[in-house]
């Protein structure tokens, strides 16, 4: 039922007296009873489902209602039609009642769900334009706190029945409507309809504020992208192109060079025994990810750290028990090893150190091992420092359960000069083979010791106590770079100079495709090797017993396989600590998010398994043809942006290009410029823009002010995230935006 049948339960649960009435309706042989059955039951399966979805997010009754209304009005206008063409047909139509009340429900399940998600989303820029947020001369220099918005969502929540908190009522209309003050607005709002919802001391004795306050630190871009209609060339042709969740359908293809991979138990006997192994794969066919992990998965060859036997069972024994917290001593090995491939094998790294695998922690995701290692490093309601933009979902991870503050550090007003604006693009007197238009430079986005001090100062102002860790995400996500290494040792020497801890988010470590910048210096330097120590007392002293990087207490890594191998369905996530503090503490907690036996075993295998015939590591070989196939993607997205002449951040890691259209924006009002816009005005204008390309033009980027981007008008294009062919649809979508929108501007 479009997507909404594991909901099923709930809507036969919640509506037996509704649904009864509409089933009753539709045992009437008139047509016209008939189709008035067809739009009751089509509004029980509506509202039940809008109800169970947009509950957890404490969106108050009245929204809801709203939003009921206008999605009626929007499904009543576009059903209504055909009613003569049903006559005649009592017996057929009764066949078919339920299936078009299904389709006229899904509809308005569709147009609720957005109604209210405005709702909800404009009440939020309401509230975070009056929250406490510091200002200088009018500039916005921090965002609501996660812990104000938990606050406000739970507040709400207790309030849900009380008709004078009235905010939700709603014009009639479509995308971009605005939600505005019920008693302010009674002539030209939609009356509202009766919506039931369970009662504050109910709803109490059935889940936590906890719980609501999770589901309300999730990205609003995600919950959006639920809602809308997926392109499909057959049922959906107008529908949008996925481009906003970080994933990679490039590793769907074949690797070059690999036509089979051979074990490393098998590759001792090739040694032993002087032959070759050309593995296992049809010859001459270049094998996918998803073949070689099948043939490891099912293998029977001896587990990579099992020096005693030849063969092994798929499934052995031992895995069935309970098995060490922070992983298996053999995948920690293969792990470690493989870090230090990926991290310190560069030519800008001096350090001859190696990870040591007793302080490597093994866990269900990269967003399970942070959580975890904040948990150690934090106390409830310490500040989390992290550069804007960032990647959304951090507010969730860090905050959901391990209660920290995000405290945004903004850089673009922290550098010797101002970021170009908006207004420096193509003006009406210059031809765009004059002048192309500009964006802001990678610079501005690096943080540095004057923007890190304000974010600290900022944190004792909100949390009475100074920050706890300053968590960068290096390469980037959103902006698809790497931070040149003067800027990561300023942070590192930031950060230990003021005893606050850094956590590198290396995930896209080995996606980055431009592996040289002009001057061939490497495009990416790890902070585990600019941080390590050439001491050997500094690196016996890692809290291992087996050497280590000589990284201190107060640098860390995390990292995962969900990026650069598009695992994220195995769940394999790496910290790596040289705290001696945490270790211990991190791998109790890492008990409840442990990985799998066989999962660490499959992992393992793949670590330790070379190319057939060709005797490179075939991790070496995936990710070498896997950056080829990023960058040839990047680069069509690169060529057609500038050909639209559309202003971009040049991309040399990650999945994703950072775009601006700051031109395409609604017109800001007389005397209010970029530099003193008001939060709420950024994020409204910025909406107005993302639903357009959403809704008409079947574009669904990543929104960058749900990044805590400074300024409004930015998108994370996820070029990975489709098939070659929606990718050449999207660009040709690109392309017809920007003409439609600069052709009814006057090509300005």
């Amino acid at each position: 039922m479009f997507g909404y049948s594991f909901l099923l339960p709930t809507i036969l649960r919640s509506t037996n007296t509704t649904s009864s009435k509409a089933a009753a309706a539709t045992s009437s042989t008139t047509p016209s009873t008939m189709m008035k059955s067809v739009a009751t039951l089509a509004r029980v399966i509506a509202t039940s489902l809008v109800s169970t979805m947009l509950r957890p997010l404490s969106i108050l009754p009245e929204t809801v209602e709203a939003a009921t209304a206008a999605a009626a009005a929007h499904c009543n206008s576009n059903g209504s039609g055909g009613h003569s063409e049903r006559k005649g047909r009592g017996r057929r139509m009764r066949s078919s009642s339920i299936s078009e009340a299904k389709e006229r429900g899904g509809s308005m399940v569709t147009k609720l769900y957005e109604f209210a998600l405005i709702g909800w989303n404009n009440h939020q820029q309401q509230h975070a334009a009056s929250s406490t947020v510091a200002t200088t001369n009018g500039n916005s220099v921090g965002s609501t706190s996660s812990r104000q918005r938990m606050a406000f969502i739970s507040e709400n929540h207790q309030l849900n029945n009380n008709s004078n908190h009235r905010w939700g009522a709603m014009h009639q209309g479509g995308v971009g409507t605005n939600v505005v003050n019920a008693a302010s607005s009674s002539s030209s709002s939609t009356s509202l309809r009766a919506f039931s919802t369970s009662s504050s001391s109910s709803s109490s004795k059935l889940s936590s504020s906890r719980a609501q306050n999770a589901i309300a630190l999730l990205p609003t871009y995600l919950l959006d992208a639920r809602s809308v209609t997926k392109y499909h060339p057959v049922t959906a042709p107008d529908g949008a192109l996925q481009l906003s969740v970080a994933e990679n359908q490039l590793s769907e293809l074949p690797v070059s060079g690999v036509t089979g991979v051979v074990e490393k138990q098998q590759q001792q006997q090739q040694g032993d025994d002087g032959a070759k192994d050309e593995g296992n794969s049809s010859v001459g066919e270049e094998m996918t990810l998803v073949q070689v992990l099948s043939q490891l998965a099912s293998s029977n060859v001896a587990r990579p750290s099992d020096d005693t036997s030849s063969s092994s069972l798929t499934f052995e024994k031992d895995m069935i028990y309970y098995q060490p917290t922070q992983g298996s001593p053999g995948l920690r090995s293969a792990m470690g090893n493989y870090l230090h491939d990926l991290f310190l094998s560069s030519s800008s790294s001096s350090s001859k150190s190696t990870f040591n695998p007793e302080n490597i922690i093994l866990g269900a995701g990269c967003n399970a091992v942070l959580e975890n290692l904040c948990m150690c490093l934090t106390e409830p309601g310490d500040a989390v420092m992290i550069p804007t933009p960032y990647y959304a979902a951090f507010e969730f991870d860090l905050v959901a359960r391990a209660g920290c503050e995000i405290v945004s550090v903004n850089t673009l007003d922290y550098h010797n000069e101002s970021p170009p604006s908006s207004s420096s693009s193509n003006s009406s007197s210059s031809s765009s083979s004059d002048k192309k238009r500009t964006t802001i430079p990678p610079s501005f986005y690096y943080p540095n010791k004057a923007s890190l001090t304000h974010a600290y100062n900022l944190s004792i102002e909100r949390t009475s106590r100074p920050p706890r860790v300053l968590l960068l995400s290096h390469p980037n996500n959103p902006l698809g770079i790497c931070y040149p290494p003067e800027v990561v040792e300023e942070c590192i020497d930031w950060c230990r100079e003021n005893e606050v801890h850094l956590i590198s988010d290396e995930i896209y470590a080995g996606s980055v495709y431009r592996q040289k910048k002009s001057d061939e210096e490497d495009t990416f330097v790890s902070a585990m090797s600019l941080a390590s120590s050439e001491n050997e007392q500094e690196n016996d002293e890692g809290g291992g017993g087996g050497g280590g990087l000589g990284l201190g207490p107060y640098i860390h890594l995390v990292y995962a396989l969900s990026k650069d191998f598009a695992l994220s369905g195995l769940r394999v996530g790496v910290a790596y600590t040289e705290n001696p503090e945490i270790l211990v503490p991190m791998q109790k907690l890492n008990d409840l998010c442990q990985i799998s036996s066989q999962t660490q075993l499959l992992v393992e295998r793949m670590l330790s398994a070379t190319v057939a015939g060709g005797g490179d590591k075939f991790v070496d070989a995936y990710l070498t043809s896997n950056r080829i196939n990023i960058q040839t993607r990047c680069d069509k997205l690169q060529s057609c942006l500038t050909d639209v002449d559309i202003p971009y951040l040049p991309a040399d890691s990650g999945l994703f290009v950072w775009m601006d259209f700051r031109e395409f924006l609604p017109s800001l009002p007389d005397a209010i410029t970029e530099e003193n816009e008001s939060l709420s005005s950024k994020e409204q204008r910025e909406r107005g823009l993302y639903l357009k390309l959403m809704k008409e033009y079947g574009l669904l980027f990543t929104p960058g002010m749900s990044m805590r981007n400074e300024r409004p008008g930015f998108f994370r294009c996820v070029f990975t995230a489709a098939s070659e062919e929606e990718f050449e649809l999207g660009l040709e979508r690109i392309r017809k935006f920007v003409a439609e929108e600069r052709g009814s501007s006057g090509g300005n």
